[in-house]
């Protein structure tokens, strides 16, 4: 069996990069490779694909030239696995149906040409959502066998609650995988990556048979839970910018936004900006939420139901407040009201929710 180098890490770019940008994030992950890789030409590479979800994802980084192999995790059709033409792409298999059909598939088209398609099997290891039962995994080898065009290049599972300060699911998952992985490790000498960690699996690392970690969620410096590995340092790395489009004063009993669910206890000084739940603010954040105005990131509560594409804020602590000046939507400084993970907190949601709900056709630049 090959091996990957001691510390290698699949960066995960699934939803749009978790709406911190598919393009603009992976050309940073490819720049950076390659660097590393430019510099140290005899190691291996610590980052051996990107990870997206779907084919539509994986197609989209090769019309934007990004040429780092990908792994797609999500489901695709086995007729779009038969005939796809993409270099470098891996598939995650996580049924012994699907594999199947693919075989059946590669046979239909004649134009295949004896081109090789590359997977990872998901096991099924306790989180019982996807991915072949442990009891499967016998029908395996006579199907590969019979299909040398089908190349077992990874094997793969997901822990279902690595972020539980309890251990106990985390470890029953990881014997079990452990146990799998010595019985392939032998059985296919064409395996090359292992993989069941996330980012909060991450801290298991030691404990459990792999060579290879997924980063999530942390590779945007996000973390869901208390129970983080303690052993990587990270910090949020998206920052919302907009602007103050309107001011006005309000009086006493006055009432602000659909539904009248914010009404004034005094005369007021607010605000509109030009964002709402479309470009990312979540509507449970209405009446709790807030935002930072000005370059002193001065804290401004949200007031009344944040709309589609507007919000209202209360600037009365903030008379000499003018049109056009800078609001921060969500800060990435974590301990702010407003970064991602205590927005997330205030809409009782989790992290990914809030992040990857910042549309795709918002410009991101990257600093």
């Amino acid at each position: 069996m090959k091996t990957a180098p001691k510390g290698t890490i699949a960066p995960v770019l699934k939803s749009n990069a978790y709406g911190h940008g598919l393009i603009e994030v992976a050309r940073i992950i490819e720049a950076e490779r390659r660097n590393h890789l430019g510099r140290r030409s005899k190691e291996k590479d610590r980052i051996p694909f990107l990870v997206v979800d779907s084919f539509f994802e994986a197609v989209a980084l090769r019309a934007a030239r990004i040429k780092s192999p990908l792994l797609i995790i999500g489901y695709t059709r086995p007729e779009t696995i038969a005939r796809s033409r993409l270099r470098d792409v891996s598939f995650i298999i996580t049924s012994i149906e699907t594999l199947k059909h693919i075989a059946e598939y590669q046979y239909s088209f004649l134009d295949f040409g004896g081109r090789r398609i590359f997977i990872h099997l998901k096991i099924d290891t306790g989180m019982h959502r996807q991915g072949i039962l442990p009891s499967e995994l016998n029908q395996i080898s006579n199907i590969l066998e019979m299909n040398p065009s089908i190349a077992l290049k990874g094997i793969c599972s997901h822990f279902s609650d690595a972020d539980n300060a309890d251990p106990s699911s985390t470890e029953s998952q990881t014997h079990v995988w452990n146990k799998i992985v010595r019985e392939m490790s032998q059985q296919y000498t064409s395996i090359e990556y292992i993989h069941i960690s996330n980012t909060d699996g991450h801290r298991y690392v030691s404990e459990s048979h792999a060579n290879l970690s997924r980063l999530g969620l942390g590779l945007y410096g996000l973390v869901d839970g208390n129970s983080f590995s303690p052993t990587l340092d990270i910090k949020p790395v998206m920052s919302m910018e907009t602007i103050i489009t309107g001011i006005k004063k309000i009086q006493r009993d006055d009432t602000v936004g659909y539904g009248n669910t914010f009404k004034a206890e005094k005369e007021m000084l607010i605000a509109t900006i030009p964002v709402g739940y479309f470009e990312g603010i979540d509507r449970r954040l209405s009446n709790c939420g807030s935002v930072l105005v000005g370059t002193e990131h001065i804290p401004c509560p949200i007031i009344g139901r944040v709309s589609m594409n507007i919000t209202t804020i209360d600037v009365s602590h903030m008379p000499e407040v003018k049109m056009g000046a800078p609001v921060t939507v969500i800060s990435n400084t974590a301990v702010d009201q407003n970064s991602i993970m205590n927005m997330a907190k205030i809409a009782r949601t989790i992290p990914y929710e809030i992040a990857v709900h910042v549309p795709e056709q918002l410009k991101r630049v990257v600093i």
